[in-house]
């Protein structure tokens, strides 16, 4: 009822017509009818559709409209397949491999678990940290399991996802910053809050670690940058030294719990203090080392000793107030001109 039979207009010339419907106004798409082969007389020969032999005896051809024509014709009803699908992919996986060596196979991890217990492909029960199950069942999986572990699922896709996200942004800048060219000294790091954490959650009987790991390593980030200005959802800025307690109130809002923060918090404290404010700041001694044989799995990408070449903020001002005497002398500077 709707449609208009299209109609056929003279295109000037023996075997030409242009065939459009009524009422479009994009130039004609022109047909010509090809030369016959073998003659007038032979009816085997074939013709060309589109440069396609059929066994028609004359099929027209389809040729461009001419360059006098006005305005382009009909835009091609497909996309290009450069940058579809193949192109998102190969996006995903450049940013994948962008992300530092240590946080990509964390981040993959805790992807990859929750993804095997939501497809029933091992039962969770079998990827939660129980006491009984790890102690007396000898069932050592467990405490690294419930590292990666979440239940994930209607009430609680949301935290998961906010995690991660803390997951990734801050233990790419922790490594790439404080830790730049060190992959050993923050994979020891890790290990000592991870053990701390276990210990933990064995005493207390913390079925989940994903969220305690997560943020002992965002505290740690946000001490080693605890002047600089962050900001929070709805516009709200603050120093970073707050992050830690402001992501706390955040998660209970939306996880009723604040337990798990809140031993991330401690365990992150206490490798900051043993690393950093007691050797450095209050001038004892360093009880903290990363362990040799992490060095040559994880070797140095920069030259020189390993260690923290940055001290803490309180640390650079005591240096610059003193010069010599002291653990920790960071050097004297010399003006040219004055040898």
């Amino acid at each position: 009822m709707g449609w208009n039979s299209p109609r056929l207009a003279a295109a000037g010339g023996a075997g030409r017509c242009s065939f459009r419907p009524a009422g479009w106004r994009s130039p004609p798409v022109t047909w010509q009818r090809a030369p016959e082969r073998g003659g007038a007389g032979s009816g085997g020969g074939g013709a060309e559709f589109g440069g396609a032999t059929s066994g028609l005896g004359a099929s027209p051809r389809l040729l461009p409209p001419s360059s006098s024509s006005a305005g382009p014709g009909p835009a091609a009803p497909f996309p290009s397949p450069e940058g579809g699908f193949g192109g998102a992919m190969s996006d995903l996986g450049d940013w994948f491999r962008s992300i530092p060596l240590i946080t990509r196979y964390w981040f993959a991890g805790s992807i990859a678990v929750p993804l095997v217990g939501k497809l029933g492909l091992v039962s969770p029960v079998y990827l939660f940290l129980w006491p009984d199950a790890f102690i007396n069942r000898f069932q050592i999986w467990r405490p690294i399991t419930a590292t990666f572990f979440f239940p994930v699922g209607p009430g609680t896709g949301f935290l998961y996802l906010v995690n991660l996200y803390f997951l990734y942004q801050y233990s790419s800048r922790l490594e790439t910053g404080a830790f730049d060219g060190r992959p050993a000294d923050y994979m020891f790091m890790l290990l000592f809050n991870w053990i701390c954490i276990v210990i933990t959650g064995l005493a207390m009987d913390m079925q989940l670690l994903m969220i305690p790991l997560i943020m002992s390593v965002l505290y740690v980030w946000a001490q080693l940058n605890r002047d600089m200005i962050v900001s929070f959802w709805f516009g709200t800025r603050f120093k970073a030294c707050y992050l830690p307690w402001v992501i706390l109130g955040f998660n209970y809002i939306i996880g009723g719990s604040v337990i798990n923060e809140l031993i991330g918090n401690l365990v992150g404290h206490l490798y900051f203090f043993l690393m950093f404010k007691y050797p450095m700041d209050l001038g004892g001694r360093n009880f903290l080392s990363t362990p040799q044989f992490l060095y040559r799995w994880l070797p140095n990408r920069r030259g020189g000793v390993s260690g923290f070449g940055v001290p803490p903020a309180s640390m650079r001002r005591a240096a610059e107030d003193q010069q010599g005497g002291g653990r920790h002398n960071w050097g004297q500077g010399f003006r040219l001109g004055d040898q």
